[in-house]
């Protein structure tokens, strides 16, 4: 009866997915209902796609009547490009999914199927991710029927395509090398209480998927050592290439790190990476997603993170041999209010970052060892004082001139998506 279930779940799911797809666009003044009014936020000017599902190009000129304004949370985004990004959010439980090729001018509703809701707010690396502006995939669980939901385009989300993955109460982290190879990192606990971690690999886009690596909560083979993370809080997980894997957690209240040298089959506890002395007064901890830089992947780092009663503050452990040791740079930044401790710094390369502390940036180009404020942006400087969108929710580069910021107000349902092209100087609101 629960196989039949499942199948009768997916078989429905599938339905209106294909449904979504294959009728026409709604018309703007319907969509512009879809949005809940009555919430504050982000203005976005979205162009529907033409009747035969394909969006505009970025640079032509798009008639006025094919334009309507939408007032948005945005809770998460991310940069593909100069001018192209991804921003979402969701309403009413239903995913909100634009990508915009102009910097922010105009953007594309590319969302999936109202049917696919989130009970929370999906994140980049977890439930989201693209390696381009056409090649994406959405992660969606089914937690009443162990099953995952992955949903892929390769045409920038004019349509959606649908796999099922087995036995997957809790996706952890998603990761796509290229546009056929990618990894889900998943937690089971329906088989009696026990906790297992499974990693399943793709090798054509997402269309199946196999288990590469599958552990229990508490392994007592042998090969315990070389296990997947055991009992943690927060998992990030990233690949360099087809082989070589990095996995940053919260094991036992401390930050750890692992490495695969083999596709993700075994992975290895890094023994020189966090060192507990460098911290004091540390009531929990918090690890960001490593980073491994384009320019050089043997390079990369990751954030680490103390809390202290209702303040959080970054440090930044540096890698220059692929994860192998690791060397810690403590950050001369101010700490953080608590609702503001998952905005770590940003790193375009091992020298070059950015840190956004009270309307004010900051610059380093030494790994961090010191911050120098630039020259205050008195737009960036009104919304996060004055309009009080005190809130930094995320922080990202592209280039060393165009960036990306994320602020929230304190309430939790506004929120405003502002750009820089000039390495942090001045911003405006996209």
């Amino acid at each position: 009866m629960r196989r039949w279930y499942k199948l009768i779940v997916i078989m429905t799911v599938a339905g209106m997915l294909l449904t979504a797809c294959a009728s026409d666009p709604p018309t703007a003044d319907n969509k512009a209902q879809l949005e809940e009014g009555s919430e504050e936020g982000q203005t976005l000017t979205v162009i529907n796609p033409d009747a035969a599902g394909n969006k505009p190009d970025a640079d032509s000129t798009v008639n006025d009547t094919k334009k309507y304004q939408i007032q948005t949370r945005l809770t998460d985004f991310q940069l593909l490009g100069d001018s192209t990004g991804l921003a979402w959010g969701t309403t009413r439980s239903e995913l909100r999914l634009y990508i915009t090729h102009d910097s922010g001018k105009t953007w594309t509703n590319i969302s999936p199927a109202t049917s696919v809701l989130f009970s929370s707010n999906p994140q980049y690396g977890k439930d989201i991710y693209f390696t381009s502006p056409t090649h994406g995939w959405i992660i969606r669980n089914f937690t009443d029927t162990g099953e995952a939901i992955v949903l892929r385009t390769v045409d920038g989300g004019i349509t959606w395509k649908m796999a099922s993955l087995p036995k997957a109460n809790e996706v952890a982290s998603v990761f796509f090398i290229n546009e056929e190879r990618g990894w889900i990192l998943t937690v089971d606990s329906s088989q009696s209480g026990d906790v297992t971690k499974t990693l399943h690999l793709t090798n054509n886009g997402g269309a199946s998927w196999i288990k590469v690596m599958s552990n229990p909560l508490f392994p007592t083979s042998p090969s315990a050592a070389t296990t997947a993370p055991i009992q943690t809080s927060s998992i990030s997980m990233v690949f360099t290439s087809e082989k070589v894997g990095y996995i940053s957690a919260i094991e036992f209240g401390q930050p750890e790190f692992y490495v695969t040298r083999n596709g993700g089959v075994s992975w290895n506890k890094s023994d020189q990476f966090f060192d507990m002395s460098k911290f004091k007064n540390c009531r929990a901890f918090l690890a960001g997603t490593p980073t491994f830089f384009s320019s050089n992947p043997a390079t990369g780092w990751i954030p680490i993170g103390c809390v202290r009663d209702k303040e959080a503050k970054y440090n930044g452990y540096f890698t220059s041999d692929g994860g192998k040791t690791w060397s810690f740079t403590p950050f001369d930044i101010d700490w953080m209010t608590e609702t503001n401790k998952g905005a770590a710094p940003f790193f375009l390369n091992s020298q070059e970052g950015w840190n956004i502390s009270e309307g004010t940036v900051y610059h380093t180009v030494n790994q961090g060892k010191t911050w120098s404020p630039l020259p205050p942006s008195s737009k960036l400087r009104d919304v996060m004082t004055k309009l009080e969108y005190s809130q930094v929710v995320k922080l990202q580069f592209f280039s060393a001139k165009v960036g990306w910021l994320l602020v929230a107000k304190g309430d939790g349902k506004r929120s405003l998506l502002m750009q820089t092209v000039d390495g942090g100087e001045s911003w405006r609101v996209l």
